[in-house]
């Protein structure tokens, strides 16, 4: 997997969409519901708009030396949460609503599938979920491909994790938030389906990164069910579940954990390959031998725009939905500066990718997008100028 060129710019995936968000769900669903199909006028506005967004994304990492995540425009729990809601609540309760955030998904429904899984019903659910972002770019691969440049397009898939899909539907349901091995095993195999699906390889594209997101791991009061200990059978059963899913990955690709915090030594017997954690985030370098793990090194932050103390805020955000943002995006010498302390700690043998630490989809205010992809060339021309040296 080392990469002679030098290391690759990355992104997390999620992004602001351009778009009419509510036409956008409904062309998701569309292909959801018609087994993969593209054969309605949204569905069409949802390959469009995706391709168009990921299309953006790759020419700002620049597709010479980059691998583009597709582009996660819904949210990380609806778009892997919902599906699997709806077809569950069609057999009982009434259909959820498409939106997103969970503002219209019946507590019934959410309950529905709890009671589902813990009575082991409908278990043919898992290969019924569809993967649209993933058909998007199938459909319009050779097209963007050219439009890239590039022979074939390197992609990542990233993917809700089963403890965080398992949660988040406790929370629905407004069940008390446990680990529940049950629910945890059934999102398991959701996620290997959507797995299955990311690793499409044709002339034009091919899988480089699968990534299971799981920021509930060490967020206390939350996701804080584990201990750094050789007798957590809760950590057990959940890296058993894991390694599950990353079994079905070929060699040739990464298999990464995204974590908002340091993960403690013992996720490092989990079998994924690739850590992504947030900015000044940082783990045992010696664990990274023992283990034969890598690091993509985050160094951009993606908590909003850069407001120094001595800026006025209101005045700041002004200017920013004026389209006067230049002054507010995160500067080259921070990059820079994040770059080489996660060369220092790791080495550049351990660090085959540099991107943002986490998605930018929350930069969804007025210009939002333009200062995300004004980001990311930013931080192309970082990670390019490091590897001319």
């Amino acid at each position: 997997m080392d990469n002679p060129d030098g290391i690759r710019t990355i992104d997390v995936g999620s992004f602001p969409l351009d778009a009419d968000l509510e036409q956008y769900l409904l062309g998701a669903s569309d292909i959801e519901r018609n087994s993969g199909q593209v054969n309605t006028k949204e569905a069409e506005y949802f390959v469009t708009n995706h391709n168009s967004a990921f299309l953006k994304k790759a020419k700002a990492l620049g597709p010479e030396m980059s691998v583009t995540a597709y582009a996660q425009c819904r949210g990380m729990i609806d778009q892997f949460l919902i599906p699997v809601i709806q077809l569950v609540a069609e057999s009982g309760t009434q259909q959820t609503s498409i939106h997103s955030s969970f503002g219209d998904i019946k507590i019934e429904d959410a309950q529905a599938v709890a009671i589902a899984i813990a009575t082991e019903g409908d278990k043919s659910i898992n290969d019924r979920v569809i993967f649209p972002e993933i058909i998007a770019l199938q459909k319009e691969s050779e097209q963007l491909s050219r439009n890239l440049g590039v022979d074939s397009i390197p992609y990542k898939s990233c993917v809700t994790g089963p403890l965080e899909l398992s949660l988040n539907l406790q929370r629905l349901a407004k069940f008390p938030k446990s680990y529940d091995e049950k629910l945890v095993e059934y999102f398991t195999k959701v996620v290997m389906t959507y797995v299955k699906q990311s690793l499409v390889k044709s002339n034009y594209l091919v899988p480089a990164v699968i990534t299971i997101d799981e920021p509930a791991i060490g967020l206390e009061g939350f996701g804080d069910y584990f201990s750094d200990t050789k007798s957590d059978t809760n950590l057990d059963h959940l890296i058993s579940c894991w390694n599950m899913i990353y079994d079905l990955v070929p060699s040739e690709c990464y298999r990464g954990i995204h974590l908002h915090a340091s993960p403690f030594e013992a996720l490092f017997s989990a079998n994924w390959n690739l850590l992504e954690a947030h900015v000044g985030v940082f783990v045992n370098r010696k664990w990274l031998d023992i283990y034969d793990k890598f690091v993509r090194a985050a160094i951009v932050r993606t908590d909003g725009p850069t407001i120094d103390d001595s800026n006025d805020v209101k005045t700041a955000w002004k200017e920013i939905f004026s389209g006067n943002y230049q002054n507010y995006l995160q500067s080259s010498n921070e990059m820079k500066n994040q770059l080489k302390a996660n060369i220092e700690l790791y080495g550049l043998e351990r660090i085959p990718f540099a991107g943002p630490e986490c998605g930018l989809g929350s930069w969804d205010w007025k210009h939002g997008d333009a200062m995300a992809l004004a980001t990311l060339r930013r931080m192309r021309d970082v990670v390019h100028e490091f590897n001319k040296r």
